[in-house]
């Protein structure tokens, strides 16, 4: 017999599980980089250039024409993702959109009050409509009181209205969303926008300025010629009454007074005032009439003081003339931006210790303005009779001008043009024949507007006289700056 096989117990050992692990990870490791390889090389193949791919595979006969083809697959691809990539934003930003008009939608808010009113005083009349409960409502910041969870409501908000726009901010919110709404109200009358038109009662208008010219004596062009730099300032000073609804009554002054810097030009210096009463009536049948008063002086300096008269706000100048003048004017607005206008002056002249060159002048003068080709065109043209004590005296003038303004926002430019010719009616017998004097000027001009109330100019002019008398033939160049300070 035979004895029973024993039992053998299997124990692997550590050395030789470790073997057999590192032999399947080796395997394994082999065959991933083996893929990973291949997945390599055929990424490559995809991210080489087409130029490398056609140098590397196709013959150099048919490398143009394939080159060209992929560029042609290439532009088609990359507006295909434009387009794809855009349809993708619009997918996304749509839902916002859906969202903010969902919620406008949602809120309407009217107004059932008129939007120009002629009362001060009055009542805004608000309605509200939502799809949800209002649980809260502001008008200008106000809290308002409404049915509790209404969907519905009509509000009444007592204001008092100043002159022009007036603003009502409308805040509503829901269960849902909320909602901004600015109603407005527009307060005038007849009276307002007249007075509006008219400005404030009383108003001042400063203007200083500085000159610098370049033939102040205006000395003729073969003799010598004076620089000189002065400055000035104006003052024009009005006060309004009104008698009628159509009516006023105006009070007008002009002070004006220069200073010449070089003490040699001190003898040119000028001190003139006027003042002058004027009755406006703003809707007659030739448009805005105005008939008006006023007596003006001058005066220029005296050096050394003399015996003549002295003028009347400073004894440091001596009187030049006195005028009386008697004006009737209108002003018709055709339409917008178009006007025509007229005036006749009648004017007494008094010329100190000069009794030939005192006597009567009489102008008539007519204007248009209107737009032409974005440019506002003004044109003014007039004649002047003078009837002087003088016995050949006597003149005749006729004068024009053409100015030319354009807007560039914030500044103007204006190009203008003066042309005046003067003739005797008489012929002196001491002389050869009429005097006749011609003058030209171009000026050009730019106005800044720093505020309302304050606007700088800067204006250069270039002018020309000839006349056949001697001595009257010039040409002169100034160069001013402005500063307008209206109150």
């Amino acid at each position: 017999m035979f004895s029973p096989k024993p039992m053998q117990l299997l124990f692997p050992l550590p050395a030789f599980s470790l073997i057999n692990c590192l032999s399947e990870l080796t395997f394994r490791t082999k065959y991933i980089n083996l893929q990973v390889k291949c997945i390599a090389s055929e990424t490559l193949s995809y991210l080489t250039s087409c130029a490398v791919k056609a140098r590397k595979f196709w013959p150099e006969g048919e490398m143009s024409y394939f080159q060209a083809a992929q560029r042609a697959n290439y532009k088609k691809t990359c507006a295909t993702m434009r387009a794809v990539l855009l349809i993708i934003i619009l997918c996304m930003l749509t839902p916002l959109f859906a969202v903010y008009a969902e919620d406008d939608a949602e809120i309407l808010i009217f107004s059932l009050s008129p939007e120009k009113v002629e009362e001060k005083i009055g009542v805004l009349k608000i309605q509200i409509s939502t799809y949800s409960p209002i649980k809260e409502v502001t008008v200008r910041g106000k809290s308002q009181k409404f049915p509790k969870d209404a969907s519905l409501i009509w509000l009444k908000f007592p204001y008092t209205l100043n002159f022009g726009v007036n603003n009502f901010e409308v805040y509503v919110k829901t269960l849902n969303g909320e909602a901004k709404k600015t109603l407005r109200l527009i307060y005038e009358t007849p009276e307002l926008l007249r007075k509006a038109k008219l400005g404030d009662s009383f108003q001042l208008i400063s203007i200083i300025g500085s000159t610098i010219s370049d033939n102040i004596e205006k000395a003729e062009d073969n003799a010598t010629k004076s620089k000189a730099f002065s400055s000035s300032i104006l003052f024009v000073p009005s006060y309004r009454f009104d008698v009628m609804d159509d009516s006023s009554i105006y009070l007008r002054g002009v002070l004006m007074g220069d200073q010449h810097h070089d003490g040699q030009f001190e003898p040119k210096e000028v001190l003139f005032k006027q003042v002058s009463i004027e009755w406006e009536e703003s809707s007659s049948w030739v448009g805005n009439l105005t008939i008006s008063v006023g007596t003006n002086e001058a005066g220029t300096r005296d050096i050394p003081e003399s015996t003549i008269p002295r003028d009347s706000l400073s004894d440091k100048y001596k009187r030049a003339t006195r005028d009386n003048i008697y004006t009737i004017k209108a002003k018709k607005e055709l339409d917008k931006e178009t006007t025509w206008n007229w005036q006749i002056d009648r004017k007494k002249k008094l010329v100190e210790g000069a009794n030939n060159d005192s006597g009567y002048s009489t102008s008539l003068l007519i204007g248009y303005v209107t737009p032409f080709f974005g440019l506002k065109t003004t044109f003014d043209a007039s004649y002047v009779d003078t009837d002087l004590n003088g016995q050949y005296d006597d003149t005749k003038a006729i004068t024009s001008k053409l100015k030319l303004d354009y807007s560039i926002s914030p500044v103007s430019l204006g190009l203008q043009y003066d042309f005046s010719q003067t003739e005797d009616k008489v012929a002196d017998p001491s002389l050869d024949g009429k005097t006749k004097t011609r003058n030209g000027a171009w000026s050009l001009s730019l106005n800044y507007p720093a505020a309302q109330w304050c606007i700088f100019g800067l204006t250069q002019k270039n002018e020309r006289q000839s006349s056949n008398l001697a001595g009257k033939t010039y040409t002169v160049n100034t160069t001013q700056l402005q500063a307008i300070i209206i109150y």
